[in-house]
């Protein structure tokens, strides 16, 4: 309990630090941590002790020698050859979890460990990447695009340090290689990245999943779209909008070889397929929402400013269009 205090004092003394107008002091009558702010706790120690994880022996068969047997309820560190103890003070004796991270080792009539804390095996290729060798991505379940991420998720196989510990299946993002560029190719051309290209997919003249395809480099459309992706570094939604700021025109030609001549004209005048962009302004003096659209397309001459505005005190609403060209500017109203 003590080491307990003094680490609560230094974060706190760490964090007013860092953060002046804090003010945070200690609360002896601090409630204990959820179940959620626990596992936070156990993940972020995982982070910082990754090269202190043990995991538990399997426990000997009846007939086994001494030597298998000297390993109950024993457990094999990444440290040491020699089989290490959770110590009995510890509240985890009785528990004995399978994978624990310890702050150190003591030895005594036994090496014990101190100062252990729980953890799951599927956090190690999560927190502690570093120590694990991942497997190939797994076929089933296949990769996904992660929106809420922005990444292309996929579920892969691991071992653990030295010992070489297995480590069952766990949803990660995908690897940086050049499969990655295609699951992404793929996302893209099925509206899962960018919802404005999913109502071309019905007319598509190849399948997306063909950019997944081991024969996909036999199709012209499928290579020119991936040298593109790979040349721009672009393998997330984030990157891609990066790329049409600097060339609205980015993978537009390269588009049009997946879908009829006939549609062509209609999506160079609607590239990139964007949603308008809209923002809001409240003035709380006069009670007026103003909200602003803006169209911009980099194949057409014309530049489109829609402004709206609307008084909550006499329920008007007053609409203005203005479309800009070169040498022109128009006023409508309504």
């Amino acid at each position: 309990m003590k080491e307990v205090r003094k680490l609560r004092a230094q974060l706190t003394n760490t964090v007013n630090m860092v953060i002046p107008d804090a003010n945070i002091c200690l609360d002896p009558k601090l409630k204990p941590p959820s179940d959620i702010q626990a596992k936070l706790i156990r993940q972020i120690i995982l982070a910082g002790l990754a090269d202190h994880v043990a995991r538990r022996f399997p426990d000997p068969p009846p007939d086994a020698d001494e030597t298998l047997k000297k390993r109950k309820h024993a457990y094999q560190c990444t440290e040491l050859d020699e089989p290490v103890f959770i110590h009995p003070f510890s509240v985890l004796y009785k528990q004995k979890p399978e994978f624990i991270v310890y702050q150190h080792i003591e030895e005594t009539s036994k090496l014990y460990m101190k100062g252990i804390s729980a953890i799951e095996s599927e956090w190690l290729p999560v927190y502690a990447p570093s120590f694990c060798t991942l497997s190939k991505p797994q076929e089933d379940p296949p990769p996904s695009y992660d929106k809420s991420k922005d990444q292309i998720r996929c579920h892969m196989t691991s071992t653990f340090g030295r010992c070489c510990w297995e480590v069952p299946s766990v949803d990660l993002e995908y690897p940086a290689n050049l499969d990655k560029y295609r699951w992404f190719a793929r996302f893209l051309l099925e509206g899962a990245v960018v919802p404005g290209m999913k109502k071309y997919v019905t007319m598509l003249l190849s399948s997306p999943s063909t950019m997944v395809k081991s024969w996909a480099k036999l199709q012209p459309r499928t290579e020119k779209l991936l040298k593109e992706l790979v040349a721009a570094g672009v393998d997330s939604k984030e990157s891609l909008l990066k790329a049409w700021q600097k060339d609205p025109k980015y993978l537009l030609n390269t588009f049009c070889q997946w879908v009829p001549q006939s549609k062509h004209t209609e999506i160079e005048m609607t590239w990139p397929p964007l949603p308008l962009t809209l923002t809001d302004t409240f003035d709380h003096s006069s009670n007026i929402v103003e909200q602003h659209v803006y169209i911009q397309r980099p194949s057409e001459k014309a530049s489109f400013n829609f402004n709206r505005y609307f008084d909550h005190s006499s329920n008007i609403v007053e609409q203005h269009m203005y479309i800009q060209q070169p040498s022109e500017k128009r006023l409508q109203s309504s």
